[in-house]
């Protein structure tokens, strides 16, 4: 299936030969599509205005001078990624002299969001850190975001500029990633891609070839397969199940916008639009496949098992998991297909985008941030974000890499039938049909209790710990609550 529909984000990448160009310039609010963002409102028109009070660079950037500190959740100095981190600040380093970074390790995104919100309460922040968009929403809420829009816009050390770090022009991103960049509730660029990831669906070719089954394209498909599969190879054993997902907070929200359901909103004071009979029917019928044993999710599993692990084991023949989780599904043991998630209205595809950004923070001076936002580019270049997906599994975050010398030669290196395949395969496969087709939720303070909530409704509906209803209740108690 390949998912190529026109997306109301191409009104967006007007940015193309406008914030391409070197310079203060902003697209003009006739060439901003209303609905820009897939599943939220559309980004305010100066949000990719500079700043009154930001102020340009002056002199050569070779000569700027700051220590800067970089917070990650990639482990130990000795683990694949941070040790190409490392080799990526000695080139930096060589090329700005003056600049030193600092890396420090903060083991997952929970616990780098803990200890970001500790160090701004008492003032010491690092410079620059990766994050997820609920997260950073936090930290705009707190006062101590940067607003990248002038950076973006600088006419020395704006992207796209010549200033040694190589990092082209914006519109060389992909319009999902820029839209999560402008997705928060106050206008501004809070965040930029670092690394991203997507779900497509993982299915045991063997078995698909042996009894002739074509990878379903929709939901209405994928539910009519589920039973055939059951009569083949779900008869006692309890521990089949067809289809799995693997994350109950996705599967809640890309089945809500595919199907055009309100899920959360960053306009007004009421975030929460969950709540409502659409979501009740499409968690209903949900507990109707379950309960047929057609499909088991990661919540529903119990025991912190991951449904990727049970396709692993050959107990599921289809599991729908992050392309950053791409290893997890690897196995010897029989070939493996990668297809598109399925779609309620194909011809409306929504497949989400997820993955860490990179911001940046007040507390810091104007050239440690200056500082920050080169090394930054240099690291998201076109070479450099390509080599980063091959230590991480998630994807390029620009499109330009995929016509590298560091993607031809992965191509080369990584063999058909190998983990380091089936990686190089999903991010390829997500460039090649995904590309319009990406959607980012709202953010806001108190998103991230939000996605929480809502994958918890379908945990405890699949399980029976709650009815519809009650779960539904629950949920929105809990966001407001947190709120």
């Amino acid at each position: 299936m390949k998912i190529r529909k026109a997306f109301p984000i191409a009104s967006l990448l007007v940015l193309s030969g406008v914030l391409a160009a070197c310079g203060p310039t902003e697209p003009s609010s006739s060439n901003v599509s209303s609905e820009a963002v897939s599943s939220s409102e559309a980004p305010e028109v100066d949000s990719w205005e500079t700043p009154d009070d930001y102020v340009p660079f002056e002199g050569d950037p070779k000569d700027l001078t700051a220590n800067i500190t970089v917070w990650h959740t990639y482990g130990a100095s000795s683990s694949p990624t941070v040790t190409w981190l490392n080799d990526q600040i000695k080139a930096f380093q060589a090329f700005f002299p003056n600049i030193k970074v600092t890396l420090e390790n903060h083991s997952n995104y929970d616990q780098i969001w803990e200890d970001l919100r500790k160090a701004i309460s008492a003032n010491n922040a690092p410079t620059m850190a990766v994050a997820y968009p609920d997260h950073v929403a936090d930290y705009l809420d707190a006062g101590v975001s940067v607003n990248l829009a002038g950076y973006i816009n600088d006419p020395i050390i704006g992207m796209g500029c010549d200033d040694g770090t190589n990092a082209g022009p914006l519109d060389d991103y992909y319009g999902g990633y820029l839209e999560e960049c402008v997705s928060y509730d106050t206008p501004g660029v809070y965040s930029m891609p670092w690394s991203k990831s997507t779900e497509v669906m993982f299915y045991n070719k063997d078995v698909f070839d042996l009894n002739g089954w074509e990878v379903p394209t929709t939901w209405e498909d994928l539910w009519k397969l589920c039973g055939e599969i059951m009569a083949v190879a779900g008869t006692g054993n309890e521990e089949f199940y067809p289809f799995g997902y693997d994350s109950d907070d996705n599967l809640y929200i890309t089945l809500s916008e595919q199907m055009g359901i309100p899920y959360t909103t960053a306009e007004g004071d009421n975030h929460y639009l969950f709540n409502n009979d659409q979501a009740k029917a499409m968690v209903s019928d949900l507990l109707a496949q379950y309960q047929k044993h057609y499909f088991v999710t990661k919540g529903s599993l119990g025991g912190n098992q991951f449904t990727s692990s049970k396709f692993q084991e050959g107990n599921l023949y289809m599991t729908v998991g992050s392309t950053g989780g791409t290893k997890y599904n690897f196995t010897t043991d029989f070939n493996i297909g990668i297809a598109a998630l399925p779609q309620y209205d194909p011809e409306n595809p929504k497949v989400i985008s997820q993955g860490p950004s990179m911001t940046f923070f007040a507390t810091s001076s104007r050239e440690e941030i200056q500082a920050a936002w080169l090394f930054y580019k240099w690291c998201s270049n076109s070479d450099n974000t390509c080599q980063l997906a091959r230590y991480t599994g998630y994807n390029p975050v620009r499109k330009s890499a995929f016509e590298t010398e560091s993607y031809k030669n992965w191509l080369s290196e990584a063999v058909s039938g190998s983990e380091a395949g089936l990686i190089r395969e999903a991010i390829q496969f997500a460039n090649d049909n995904y590309a319009d087709a990406y959607f980012t939720s709202p953010v806001f303070h108190g998103s991230a209790a939000a996605r929480t909530a809502v994958g918890g409704i379908i945990t405890n509906v699949l399980l029976g710990s709650l009815t519809v209803d009650q779960a539904f209740e629950t949920a929105l108690n809990d966001v407001t609550t947190a709120s």
